[in-house]
């Protein structure tokens, strides 16, 4: 079978992009990789972004900058990184809120899903159902079954609309508890309003020394998993409610990055985010180490974003 002209140069276009895209492959990276943080210098993912950047440099060979982007909840640096060029030499480290929660309840400017390629996971601090040590309630069951009585249950979290205000807007929705919203200005104020008995229950992580110091009790986790400092606690999935709140810290690359150059910054960063020394220093920081690959990551985010998108539009229906 003969090919007409037309044919023969789109194949042989075809094929010299596949040849170039693979040879450029190998040569990355030739300068230096920025990595974005959504959010200010200090805190628990600008600190351990850094972290895993200042290893991931030995297996890469270059520098890797990491640049602070704060605003908008997360959504700006992403719109930024979303529009960058996808060569693999910009990424950003990012979480839940501006991967599936606020684009599920306001325009962002971007798609989690069809503008960036998952690199892979690497933290995600567990979310905790916390009440006073003193407190009555020794299990979510008791706390629930006080809700759905006539006692009303306030519960604080880090602000309204967030993954955990939405999880148990849900809950409540799903089984007529009485669960009154508290929002504060972050997690730990949140948690501060428990401690002074201002709420009766919070949503917060960062939860492990308070439990260990028997100030606080936790009676379920918010995430897909149980928190292994607490392995006997279980899932508010587990505990018979169809709600989780899966917290993920990842890297990401702007869609259309070459394949080859999403596997050997894969390959690089899962490598260091195993290592003993991240592991280490990751727990200095009260933090936990979340390896998962970068499909089983946008698995996650789609399924999420999908999931939020149903909780809000039925609260704004209310």
């Amino acid at each position: 079978m003969k090919l007409s002209s037309s044919k023969l140069i789109k194949c042989s276009a075809m094929a010299l992009l596949v040849s170039t895209s693979s040879v450029y492959a190998d040569d990355f990276p030739t300068h230096p990789i920025t990595v974005v943080v959504p959010y200010g210098a200090g805190g628990t993912t600008d600190i351990s972004a850094r972290k895993l950047s200042s290893l991931a440099e030995g297996e890469l060979g270059q520098p890797i900058v990491v640049e602070n982007r704060p605003g908008a909840s997360g959504t700006n640096a992403m719109r930024a990184v979303a529009n960058a060029k996808a060569d693999g030499y910009t990424l950003i480290a990012t979480t839940s809120s501006p991967l599936f929660v606020t684009p599920a309840v306001r325009p962002v400017g971007y798609d989690s899903v069809q503008d960036f390629t998952p690199i892979l996971n690497y933290s995600g601090p567990y979310h905790g159902v916390l009440v006073q040590a003193d407190s009555p309630y020794q299990s979510f069951d008791e706390l629930m079954k006080a809700a759905k009585s006539d006692k009303s249950i306030s519960y604080g979290t880090a602000g309204a609309m967030g993954g955990p205000h939405l999880s148990f807007e849900l809950i409540a929705r799903e089984t007529g508890a009485k669960l009154k919203h508290v929002p504060f200005n972050g997690a730990g104020a949140a948690t501060a309003a428990l401690l002074g008995n201002h709420v009766d229950v919070a949503l917060v992580p960062a939860y492990r020394d308070l439990v260990l110091d028997s100030k606080l009790r936790l009676l379920g986790v918010l995430d897909d998993s149980r928190d292994p400092d607490f392995a006997s606690v279980p899932t508010l999935k587990e505990a018979g409610y169809n709600v989780e709140f899966p917290s993920v810290v990842g890297i990401m690359a702007p869609a259309g990055t070459a394949p080859e150059i999403i596997k050997k910054l894969e390959t690089a960063f899962t490598k260091v985010a195993t290592s003993d020394e991240f592991q280490t220093f990751m727990n200095k920081l009260n933090q936990p180490v979340r390896v998962m690959s970068g499909d089983k990551l946008g698995e996650i985010i789609q399924s999420n974003l999908e999931t939020y998108r149903n909780v809000a539009k039925e609260l704004s229906q209310k």
